[in-house]
């Protein structure tokens, strides 16, 4: 039976409108991938607190120097200190540094285990990360040179030369990095709050790297200005999430070869410490309570 006008029209419209519709719920999948919900990284911080380590054995340590390294600045340095006389174990740096890295989601398998991909974990009531260790170890056994360190003192990964041997996570001390056994797009775990860092793949290493975006932001401003012309960029300024969520300021992020730094100026009166495995590699990041 053939179709008259009206049928004809009506049946136009109808493909028309399914197509509409198609298209607004595209643009609306779009919208909530742009603006993902906090709330499962919030409940995934607290479940990873709850099961954290209660140890943490500190000794020690020296200020750190110039790197003892090829290459290595003799004006930059960068790391941080943790101040365990303020630091109250509330797990804000966690979340901010899961939101500024998109640090995916695990699943409930994994986090039941106790294994999950924060860059930021509690020991002891306290942040742990990435040391960024002048003598990495995990650099020294990396077969595609990975996980390589800057002149500027960051311990850092090139993920695409990655091929997920594991070696640089068996030979980090304090197991700081996280091998991605998961492909978190694919099991809808992964979470791009902020797009100025890429989404890593299923079998990388990931780990701590000191907001090595925010750092390079700040170098290509400093190279564009006037002031580039007469002084060397130290980075001053910038400050890493993690120092910028605690809420007790108890996480100082700068420069160890920089007077000027606020790392170097409430750091020199201060006791520091290190984890007693990491302690003769040289750490960037580093402890401290009680002075001098």
């Amino acid at each position: 039976m053939g179709m008259d006008r009206r049928e004809f029209i009506k049946s136009c419209s109808l493909v028309a409108m399914m197509g509409l519709l198609f298209g607004c719920r595209k643009v609306s999948l779009d919208a909530l991938a742009a603006e993902p919900s906090l709330g499962q990284s919030e409940d995934e911080v607290k479940l990873a607190m709850s099961l954290s380590k209660k140890h943490l054995d500190l000794v020690r340590v020296p200020m750190p120097g110039m790197l003892d390294i090829p290459g290595a600045s003799s004006v930059n340095r960068f790391g941080m200190a943790i101040d365990l006389d303020l630091c109250n174990g509330c797990g804000k740096c966690i979340l901010a540094c899961n939101v500024e890295n998109n640090v995916p989601l695990v699943p409930a398998e994994d986090a039941g285990r106790g294994r999950f991909m924060h860059w930021v974990e509690m020991r002891g009531g306290a942040p742990l990360m990435c040391a960024h260790c002048g003598k990495a170890p995990c650099e020294r056994v990396c077969p595609t040179g990975a996980a390589n360190h800057t002149p500027d003192g960051l311990s850092a990964m090139m993920y695409k030369r990655c091929t997920g041997s594991r070696f640089c996570g068996a030979n980090c001390p304090v197991q700081a990095r996280k091998f991605n056994f998961n492909d978190a797009r694919k099991l809808g775990l992964a979470r791009q709050f902020n797009k100025e860092v890429p989404l890593r793949d299923k079998g990388v290493m990931e780990k701590c790297s000191l907001c090595l975006h925010r750092l390079q932001d700040d170098r290509l401003k400093f190279k564009t200005s006037v002031g580039a012309i007469s002084e060397e960029w130290r980075g001053r300024g910038v400050k890493t999430a993690c120092a910028e969520a605690c809420p007790k300021n108890a996480i100082i992020f700068g420069n160890w070869l920089d007077e000027k730094s606020p790392l170097v100026q409430l750091t020199k009166a201060r006791v520091l410490y290190a984890p007693r495995e990491l302690a003769d590699l040289d750490p960037s990041v580093v402890f401290m309570r009680g002075r001098r």
